[in-house]
């Protein structure tokens, strides 16, 4: 699990901008991250994957 998808997983908790405080990640790199979903879903081979860590 990436720190955005932390952040989508649990702010109705508590809210984004704490959220992303905890996890070191500024609000906006968050939005954005949110708006581009779909275009990264619409990549051929994409499977929800993140980088890195298997």
């Amino acid at each position: 699990m990436n720190r955005f998808r932390y952040v989508a997983d649990h702010h109705r908790r508590c809210g984004v901008k704490w959220r992303c405080a905890i996890v070191g990640i500024a609000r906006s790199s968050f939005s954005y991250w949110c708006r581009t979903a779909a275009d990264r879903a619409a990549r051929p081979g994409f499977a929800g994957k993140t980088r890195g860590r298997a």
